[in-house]
């Protein structure tokens, strides 16, 4: 495992354009396809308030909002609630705190280009990076960032987190507490930029089973 504050220092992989099948978790998906269906209606990314994912108990401390401020080429980015999953990980809650200061001045300079890219894009951004336990064990954080807009800014971000090992079970506390994830899919969804529900089975049809 590596050691407290052992951060990389390799340059992280660049962004691919691809479709919504990158998003690996259902739960993603689900968040993605929703967003979907609200951006094709207008070829821009929706209005928060528009927004409103059907969400489990379970699913909700998955989640991440922020709110977002653009000036000229800088923005700012404001963490506005709070997942309990993501608080493990990193071993501190954010709530009210600047991202950037939040992740701080070794942190900050890999994740942050992630949210500007997905502020700068105006579109979906999705990721997976890899870390190791306190015990050894491979684990996969999956982050996919959705922006909301007001028309003509990106005025709300909302992060969906997964963490997932082949080993199965993990250590989730303080896992990203002393050393950074390293990148090893960053992506722009920027490809088929739809989503169509499928047709619901009306109750006067006939179903026949062989």
């Amino acid at each position: 495992m590596p050691a407290a504050n052992d951060f990389p220092t390799h340059p992280p992989a660049p962004f691919e354009s691809k479709n919504s099948e990158v998003v690996r978790s259902i739960q993603q998906r689900d968040l993605l396809n929703r967003w979907l269906l609200l951006y094709a209606a207008q070829k821009s990314p929706p209005a928060f308030t528009e927004y409103d994912p059907a969400l489990s108990a379970k699913d909700r401390p998955k989640l991440v909002s922020y709110s977002v401020s653009e000036n000229n080429d800088h923005a700012s980015i404001l963490i506005t609630s709070y997942g309990s999953q993501i608080s493990k990980a990193y071993g501190r809650k954010g709530l009210g705190r600047e991202l950037s200061e939040y992740l701080g001045p070794d942190r900050a300079p890999q994740v942050m280009p992630i949210y500007e890219e997905c502020i700068r894009r105006r579109l979906p951004v999705y990721t997976i990076s890899r870390i190791e336990d306190r015990d050894g064990r491979q684990v996969d954080l999956e982050r996919l960032l959705l922006p909301f807009s007001d028309g003509k800014h990106v005025t709300n971000i909302i992060g969906a987190f997964e963490t997932i090992s082949t080993d199965g079970h993990f250590q989730i506390q303080r896992l990203i507490a002393d050393q950074t994830p390293v990148d090893i899919v960053r992506s722009v969804i920027d490809k088929d930029l739809h989503f169509t529900p499928p047709p619901r089975i009306s109750p006067h049809h006939t179903i026949e089973f062989e």
